[in-house]
C-alpha cells in the first residue's frame, strides 16, 4: 500500500465516506469508538481504581511481613481478601446495565 503521500487525495479517518444512490458522495462525522463512550470508560475507571486499591493492600501487605510486622501483614492480608470484590464491581456494572435494557417491565 503506497504512503498517503502519494495518493491523489487524503481520507480523514475521523469521517465516514458514504456514497448516495444518486452517485454524490457524503461526509459525515464518525461515531467515537465505543469503548471511548462514558460507559465503558467508567466501567474501565472502576475497574482499575479496584486493582489500584487491591494491589496497593498487597504491597504493603508484603512490605508489612517483610519488615517482621506480622500481625499488621496479617490485619492487611484480611484488607486485601476482604478489598477483592471491588475488582467485580465494573464488570457487574456493565452486566447489569446490558441486562436492564433487555428487561421488559
Amino acid at each position: 500500500m503506497p504512503p498517503d503521500s502519494d495518493r491523489p487525495f487524503g481520507l480523514d479517518p475521523a469521517r465516514t465516506y458514504d456514497i448516495g444512490r444518486d452517485g454524490e458522495a457524503r461526509e459525515t462525522p464518525a461515531p467515537p469508538p465505543e469503548w471511548l463512550s462514558a460507559r465503558h470508560r467508567l466501567i474501565l475507571g472502576l475497574f482499575a481504581l479496584g486493582a489500584v486499591v487491591v494491589g496497593g493492600l498487597a504491597g504493603v501487605t508484603v512490605a508489612a511481613f517483610a519488615s517482621g510486622a506480622r500481625g499488621a501483614a496479617a490485619v492487611f492480608a484480611l484488607s486485601t481478601l476482604a478489598a477483592s470484590p471491588l475488582l467485580l464491581v465494573g464488570p457487574l456494572q456493565d452486566r447489569w446495565r446490558h441486562r436492564a435494557r433487555r428487561v421488559r417491565r
